[in-house]
């Protein structure tokens, strides 16, 4: 069995991954700043929860701009 790897698919890997973990940060920055919010202005206890869903939606919005750029260029590649 021959496999090889160049150096464009592990840049592909590390980017899909980096879109990953892009959107786990967005999810955490929605929850905590849901906490602070909740304490700071003592609003209701589910505020942290749907700041992580907002953080969720951007975070997948960010991921999919991130991973259609890489399909695009995918495609690019193999057209020429």
């Amino acid at each position: 069995m021959n496999f090889k790897l160049n150096f464009e698919d592990i840049a592909i890997f590390a980017k899909v991954v980096s879109a990953a973990l892009l959107m786990v940060g967005f999810v955490l920055l929605g929850y905590y700043l849901g906490l602070y919010f909740e304490d700071r202005y003592g609003l209701g206890r589910s505020i942290p929860l749907w700041g992580a869903l907002l953080g969720a939606v951007l975070g997948l919005l960010q991921c999919w701009n991130m991973i259609k750029s890489i399909a695009d260029k995918l495609k690019n590649d193999r057209r020429e």
